[in-house]
Order: C-alpha cells, then structure tokens, then sequence
C-alpha cells in the first residue's frame, strides 16, 4: 500500500482516538487499524481508502460509537486532561493566595485596635481560606470555560456529501510535537489570577507587608511607591505577552512555528523588563531600606561601578536563564518538525 495511503490511515485513526479517554486510545487504534486494513484490498488506491473511511462514518461519530459512557459538558476528548490541569491549577492557586490572605489578615490586625489574640488568629485564618476558596473557584470556572470553548470552538464545520471531508483530518501528532491542552488553559488561567493580584498589589488595593522584630512589632512595606507605579504596564505587558502564548498553545496544541515564536517573544521581553526593573534605584521603600542598613545587611555585598553585586549576579542569572529557555524551544520545535 502506498505511503500516502497509510498517511490518509493514521490521520483518520488519530481523528477517532484523539476524542477518546486516553486509556482507551492505543487499543481502540490498534483495533481500528486492523479493521480498516481488513476491509481494504492488497495493493488498494487512494480512492479505495477514501471510500472505506467514507463508510466508517466521520471520526466524531465513530468515536462516539466507541465511547462506553455518555458525553457531558468535558467529553472525553477533553476530560482526562480537565482533570489533570484542575488537580495542579486548583491546589496551587488555592494555597497561594490563602497565603496571601493571612498577610493581608495580619496586615489588617495589626492596624486594629483588638486586643484578643483567639479573635486575631481567627480573623486571620478566615481572611486566608476564604481569599483562597474563592480563588480556588474562581480557577476552576475559568479552566472550565477554556476547555468548553477549546472543545466546541474547534468543531470543524460538516462539509460534503457525507457530511465531513477526508481532507480536513489532522495531522497524526507525535509524542514529541503534542503539547496537553492542559497546559495551555493552565497558563492562561494562572497568568490572569496572578496578573490580577500583582495589579491589585501595585495599586495599594492588596496590602502587603513584612514584619519584623525591632523592640516590638513592626511593619515595613516593601517596594517604594514610585516602583509600584511604573510596575503595573510592564505586568499588563506581560500578561498580554502570557494570552497570547496560551492561546497558540490552545490552538495549535504542538511545538509549531507559532508557538515557539511567542514562547521565545515572552521570554525575551520579560527579560528585558526585569533587568530594566532590577535596576531601579527606587525600588525599595524608605522605611524597609533603612531597615536593612540599620541591620547591616546593604554592606555586606560589595559595588562593582555603583552596582551591587547581587543585582549583577541575579541579571547574569537572568540572562542565561532566558538564552536557556530560548535553546531549548527552538529545539523542542526543530524536534517536532524531524519526521
């Protein structure tokens, strides 16, 4: 048999399985390929396959025909992966912003003139479970609305005589090429929440403080005002920079051209933003800098040209760490790509 014809095989076969649990996809492949060849003759044309795919029907109702439980919301074209981004997306989001939230209770106690430490560690607790649950659910509708519209927004339209087309099947993906649908939603849903905090932070309407032991408890806001200020476009810069990388993952769902080109784009330009924002001379608050000299600690790294040598040391880290990534795009693309 001709390879073309094999192509034209293996696309249909990826087509059905790909709409299935992925427990049930190598075996209803190697069972689906059996039978297409069975029913095919020795030597068969292009025409001659094309006629046996036709009578098998489109790859969304044979996949239907092979599905042992009913469709919900998430099919189980989608479902395996919903489950796997919700088990990471939720635990994270979650726990981080609970975290968040007892800052920003203790933050709000120690402002209060309340004397009784069970209804501080109560008020604190509270404010930290209930920003995360919120948070939480917040993650888990949003995650849920990328996949019904991942799902239903690449529903191919139903063309032909038969109502699909041979010649709009997918490309058969290689483990190599495939990026998890997950991953894309999961980008998108965590660069919003965390876009959306770090805004709220920037414009004093998320209170964030450290505390320190000074003959007494004492809070000191870390990061000047002026800093904050100019913080807020470059995280809408780089959240916009965040979208548009999660939805050519959504869309192409493989380490294509495009892909890669908005992955190394971010990459680059969230590089150079944050060497640009290290270098602030502003960046720390009055109060928390006068801290740190006070406890000695702005004199123990030494200045290379006026620059202290942490800054110089985090940029090289920086640096290496964007070229790293960019490397190893372009490689994962280049892999993809190698037939």
């Amino acid at each position: 048999m001709e390879r073309s014809n094999n192509n034209l095989i293996e696309r249909y076969v990826y087509d059905v399985a790909r709409r299935l649990p992925e427990k049930d996809r190598e075996d209803v492949k190697k069972e689906l390929r059996a039978n297409i060849y069975d029913m095919l003759p020795e030597g068969a044309s292009d025409d001659a396959v094309k006629k046996v795919l036709y009578e098998l029907g489109s790859p969304v109702s044979l996949a239907e025909k092979y599905r042992t439980h009913p469709r919900y919301l998430i099919s189980p074209a989608y479902f395996d992966e919903y489950v796997a981004a919700l088990k990471w997306i939720l635990p994270l989001v979650g726990v981080l912003v609970m975290l968040i939230g007892f800052a920003v209770g203790a933050f709000d106690a120690a402002k209060a003139t309340v004397e009784n430490l069970p209804l501080i560690i109560s008020g604190i607790i509270s404010k930290g479970v209930s920003m995360g649950v919120s948070a939480a659910f917040q993650a888990l509708v949003w995650t849920t609305i990328g996949f019904v519209i991942a799902e239903h927004g690449g529903a191919k339209k139903k063309v032909g005589e038969h109502g699909w087309r041979i010649e709009d099947l997918p490309e058969a993906q290689n483990a190599k090429a495939g990026i998890p649908l997950s991953e894309g939603i999961a980008e998108l849903v965590l660069s919003v929440i965390f876009s959306v905090f770090a805004i709220l932070f920037c414009t004093g309407r998320l209170p964030f403080a450290m505390m320190f032991s000074q003959g007494g408890v004492v809070f000191y806001n870390i990061f000047s005002q002026s800093f904050l200020d100019i913080l807020v476009p470059f995280i809408l810069v780089s959240l916009l920079l965040a979208v548009v990388q999660a939805a050519a993952k959504i869309k192409d769902r493989r380490w294509s051209v495009l892909v890669c080109a908005t992955i190394v784009t971010k990459k680059l330009v969230d590089m150079a933003i944050t060497l640009y924002l290290i270098n602030q001379p502003n960046i720390l608050s009055a109060e928390f800098r006068g801290f740190l000299t006070d406890a000695g600690l702005l004199q123990v790294l030494p200045n290379i040209n006026g620059t202290n040598v942490l800054i110089i040391v985090f940029s090289m880290l920086i640096i290496l760490g964007a070229i790293a990534e960019t490397i190893k795009t372009i490689k994962l693309t280049v892999q993809a790509h190698v037939k």
